[in-house]
């Protein structure tokens, strides 16, 4: 069992490991490490007095063999204590500090860097106080001084200083996830992952606080001779041994931990491919669309110039005159279409510098016409900057376009398009919502697909959200769509925030 569980920690270990792209995930795989190390010190401390075999072999199944083995090993037990107090403290702290950097922004963090120190410090400082080198000095030190009462409050108070403080350190943690949960409840990606987090923790802290809430301790004491200290049997609860499923459980924690770590991986390579394969789509595409568009574009050229010459060969003849001018106009807006595809499909060059995220959506919103309708846009910003690294020009053309799209479903009587922008957690958000027919949910993967399109218009493409798919992920960013029939369509961009 005992060779189990730290399999199963080494899987989830490097599954963390292979993913370590911020403050959230360093502090998760310093979680798992400080969990191993608990477990490993543990045992390998009970091995080296040979206490508590009765212990070990209910909890981790080791053979008579196996624990031979190991107590023959001439183990230094100092530096097992060492061990089995580095991971626990390692444990909590992490504990909290994922918890912390998970559900708090990169500005809100710098903020906390006074509070990070603190925490720091406590750690530190408990480390030491457990120290058993430094125990046995600081005992030996009493005896000399006759201050045996002093040190016996010394380690009263001690304890149970670092014993609230590292069960604080559990309650505040799942108590931030759970707040990240409901706080983000309307942002799919951000709850699934909170909630996936929260699962994984609560378990982790359950079986990890049922077998060493006593720990770290002080289990060595001074004796009449400082070459033979006394080494103290742990506080393990001894109803412990009477939980004969407990091993079983504590294994189906990790299982359920490792499946969690896999499955939040798995998510995020759904993702991935999703935006892969949305991009092979419109790379394809674009491959199509040059070579249609200079066909189409030389045909239209021809026709113009046909126009303009008949223009001048007609003379005064009104009539004429009249539908070689529509002839050459309407050429030209369909060259002007076909010109803007192209454009659009084709790779894109962003060139990035901080920017206000108000003002791509301000030059996007006085872009629209609302002349001869009484659809109500309605903009809510928020008084502070939110800034991000972006392109502003191809930003306002992709809030453009999505505002577009939402004026050609709305009613031209009741419509209302609500534009706003705000900030959540480390994401700039920009949310466009209508009350128009709405969509399906089958119609979500594909919404992005080039020359998809719901609506019948003969003018629509299908390509505007396509090359708002490609702005916003070439930004590093998420787009997310929630609608249902009949009930409206909301758009959310989210962007990181430039910090």
């Amino acid at each position: 069992m005992f060779f189990i569980a730290i399999l199963l920690l080494s899987i989830s270990i490097m599954l963390i490991y292979r993913n370590i792209k911020s403050y959230s995930t360093i502090f998760l795989f310093g979680l798992t490490v400080g969990y191993t190390l608990s477990f490993i010190g543990l045992v390998l401390y009970l091995s080296k007095f040979n206490i508590s075999y009765e212990f070990v072999n209910k909890f981790f199944n080791f053979t008579p063999g196996s624990w031979n083995s190991l107590v023959l090993h001439n183990f230094n037990p100092d530096f097992l204590l060492r061990i089995l107090n580095f991971g626990t403290i390692l444990f909590y702290f992490c504990f909290l500090f994922f918890a912390i950097s998970y559900t708090t922004s990169r500005k809100g963090n710098r903020k906390m860097i006074p509070i990070y120190i603190l925490l720091t410090m406590i750690a530190v400082l408990q480390y030491f106080f457990y120290d058993p080198k430094l125990n046995l000095s600081i005992q030996d030190t009493a005896i000399e001084y006759n201050l045996q009462g002093l040190y016996k409050s010394y380690i009263y108070y001690g304890d149970r200083i670092f014993l609230f403080s590292n069960i604080g350190y559990i309650v505040i943690g799942i108590f931030l996830f759970i707040r990240n949960y409901f706080l983000h409840s309307h942002v799919r990606f951000i709850k699934r992952y909170t909630l996936f987090n929260l699962i994984s923790l609560i378990l982790l802290a359950s079986v990890f606080l049922s077998m060493f809430s006593w720990a770290p301790d002080m289990l060595v004491r001074t004796t009449f001779s400082t070459q033979y200290p006394n080494y103290l049997h742990p506080d393990i609860h001894k109803f412990l041994l009477e939980l004969r499923i407990l091993p079983l459980i504590a294994v189906l924690t990790l299982v359920f931990m490792a499946y969690t770590v896999y499955k939040y991986n798995s998510i995020e390579n759904y993702y991935r491919n999703l935006i892969l394969i949305t991009d092979r789509k419109i790379d394809t595409a674009s491959l199509g669309v040059r070579a249609f568009t200079h066909s189409i574009k030389n045909h239209l050229v021809a026709i113009r110039s046909e126009a303009e010459f008949l223009r001048e060969r007609v003379g005064d003849d009104e009539e004429s005159l009249y539908s070689l001018d529509l002839i050459y106009d309407s050429c030209q807006q369909a060259f002007n279409r076909v010109e803007d595809a192209g454009n659009k499909l084709n790779q894109i060059t962003l060139n990035f510098e901080p920017i206000d995220l108000n003002v791509p959506v301000k030059t996007a919103l006085k872009r629209v016409n609302l002349k001869n309708s009484n659809i109500s846009l309605k903009y809510h910003a928020v008084k502070d900057s939110i800034i991000v690294q972006g392109d502003p020009k191809h930003l306002q053309e992709s809030i453009y376009n999505i505002i577009k799209n939402a004026l050609e479903v709305v009613s031209s009587e009741t419509g209302i398009i609500e534009v706003e922008v705000k900030e959540i957690g480390d994401w700039g958000v920009i949310k466009i919502k209508d009350n128009g027919t709405g969509l399906q949910t089958d119609d979500f993967n594909e919404i992005f697909t080039p020359f998809y399109s719901t609506k019948s218009s003969s003018t629509n493409w299908g390509i505007g959200l396509s090359y708002c798919h490609k702005i916003v992920t070439g930004h590093e960013g998420k787009i997310e769509i929630d609608s249902a029939r009949n009930k409206g369509t909301q758009f959310s961009i989210y962007l990181p925030l430039f910090l």
